[in-house]
């Protein structure tokens, strides 16, 4: 094999279109390990290794750029094959996802090309590893953040082989496929032993498995229930359907309606053994004034429900907003003629009998659909990418809804991405986990089965148990091991009945998060440095 490979390039790696399908076969192998074909994020970085390779040899000029060309080529791939589903929610403005997202993937392989250009190849790739892992950590904070297709969110697919993220969270998956890329690399090129390239492939594997199929659960069992309604985000559940543009005069299901439906599933459903119910994103949609919650006649009703179940909690997605008058409160505060500034937010609610209400506001926004990245520049320009645009408010501090002695963290949709912030529900003291979601803007496609699967590893990294409710699919239990349990399919209506286990204890990643991401981050900047400063001392005088 290796014979075969070593003849492939000396005999075409000077040919113009080498560099072309080596990028081609880069974003195509890392795009398909998204969609199951997991063996293939193993060796996805390896082309566009190559492709450094032969330009940082050749003789011609602007090395760095053709390096950057290409790596972005790849990486459009890549987000094409990895999401291609987004087309369904946003039509041609997905490009724009992909192209910017593959312009900012580049950038750290042009960071890693010029470290080892400075250093010359004194880090043997470990400079790029340390620079893909800064680029994912940043990735995850700054207005532009997009972490869907950091590397170790793919054993999300397998959660039997990703066990060991409940001490080193997603970022131990980054280092492992990264480092074994430059082995299979280190194999095609200097002939590095393929036996030792699969004993550092199994002992991550086999460790996983043995904990996989040991691990006992922990914590006492409870009884909650989640409810799919399955309402139809375009036609459906808005009057303004955001994929023709049209008013759905004819299919519009009014709030009152929608929540009956929610209300009629719940109460076929719990019983009095029922400690928490769960309903999906937006369940609430007509906009509710968190400040006169009794003028919210769907608030009055589902009162009134709960009031025939004093042991339940409800916990819902809603539509709600806060008025601040004359002053704007906040850098996202709207401003009306009427009320002056206010804040709209997506936000979870909690119900219960007797007791007052919590609103916790969704934090980690959808980047032009929910916020509006560096809104000075961009705001009226930004894509639309499917549902309600605008800059929605955000809370500073995650929060908890509890029954009792007993703490639910309430995830809403996109934050379930992120898994250094869900453990912050953790170490408020939530005792297992919920996430409300939508799920439906992109059709039966693999964007809802991709979103579920993150849940898998935010179970494991927490250890905690999770009620998933989604709008039209999947509605699902997870358990400490990241076992998908009892999921109602999608585009089915239902409730379902489940069991989740009440854990106090707190895992490894909980209490000290992405600290694999820091060190690496931290060793990027540092090799660059010492290579800067080792050529700074090694020029003549």
């Amino acid at each position: 094999m290796r014979k075969f490979i070593y003849d492939f390039i000396t005999t075409n790696s000077e040919k113009k279109w080498y560099p072309w399908l080596l990028a081609l076969l880069s974003g195509t192998f890392l795009g398909l390990s998204w969609h199951g074909f997991l063996p293939l994020v193993f060796i996805g970085f390896v082309p566009l290794l190559e492709i450094e390779r032969v330009i940082s040899l050749d003789s011609k000029r602007f090395k760095g750029w053709r390096i950057y060309g290409f790596a972005f080529l790849a990486f459009f791939t890549f987000n094409f094959v990895g999401y291609w589903w987004l087309w369904y929610a946003s039509k041609w403005a997905t490009f724009g996802a992909w192209g910017a997202n593959a312009a900012l993937m580049a950038l750290p392989f042009l960071a890693f090309y010029h470290t080892k250009r400075i250093s010359q190849g004194k880090f043997h790739h470990i400079d790029f590893v340390c620079w893909w892992i800064a680029f994912e950590y940043v990735h995850m904070f700054w207005e532009f953040s997009w972490p869907w297709l950091n590397l170790g969110n793919v054993l999300s697919f397998t959660p039997s082989l990703a066990q060991w993220y409940e001490y080193t969270g997603t970022f131990g998956g980054t280092l492992w496929i990264t480092l074994i890329n430059i082995y299979f690399f280190s194999f095609m090129v200097n002939g590095r032993k393929i036996v030792s390239i699969f004993f550092y492939l199994l002992i991550p594997i086999s460790t996983s498995l043995y904990m996989y199929y040991t691990y006992e659960e922990v914590g006492e069992e409870i009884e909650v229930a989640v409810v799919q309604p399955n309402i139809d985000c375009y036609s459906e559940k808005f009057r303004y359907n955001a994929r023709t543009g049209a008013q759905n005069t004819t299919t519009y299901i009014p709030p009152q309606d929608q929540v009956k439906r929610m209300m009629d599933l719940t109460e076929q459903t719990i019983t009095p053994n029922t400690k928490f119910v769960f309903w999906p994103e937006t369940s609430i949609s007509n906009n509710i004034d968190e400040d006169r919650t009794n003028r919210s006649p769907d608030l009055l009703v589902i009162k009134k429900m709960m009031a025939k179940f004093p042991n339940t909690t409800l916990v819902s997605g809603a539509d709600t907003y806060k008025i601040y008058g004359d002053t704007a409160l906040t850098t996202t505060s709207r401003h009306s003629q009427n009320i002056g500034y206010y804040d709209v937010f997506n936000t979870a609610v909690r119900v219960k009998d007797k007791e007052p209400l919590s609103f916790y506001h969704k934090s980690q926004l959808v980047i032009g659909v929910e916020t509006i990245p560096f809104p000075g520049i961009l705001k009226a320009i930004i894509l639309n990418f499917g549902g309600s645009s605008g800059g929605l408010g955000r809370q500073e501090e995650r929060d908890v809804f509890a029954n009792g002695d007993i703490n639910v963290g309430p995830i809403i949709c996109y934050e379930s991405v992120y898994g250094e912030y869900v453990t912050e529900y953790v170490k408020k003291g939530a005792d297992f986990l919920t996430v409300v979601t939508n799920d439906g803007w992109w059709d039966d496609t693999p964007g809802h089965t991709q979103h579920l699967a993150f849940s898998s590893l935010r179970a494991i990294e927490t250890r905690k148990d999770i009620a998933r409710s989604a709008n039209t699919g999947i509605s699902c239990f997870i358990n400490q091991r990241g076992d998908i349990l009892k999921p109602i399919a999608y585009g089915e209506t239902g409730a379902e009945l489940g069991n989740v286990r009440i854990n106090k204890e707190e895992t490894f990643y909980t209490l000290y998060g992405d600290y694999i991401a820091r060190v690496g981050s931290i060793l990027a900047v540092t090799m660059l440095l010492v290579g800067w400063s080792r050529r700074k001392n090694a020029l003549p005088i």
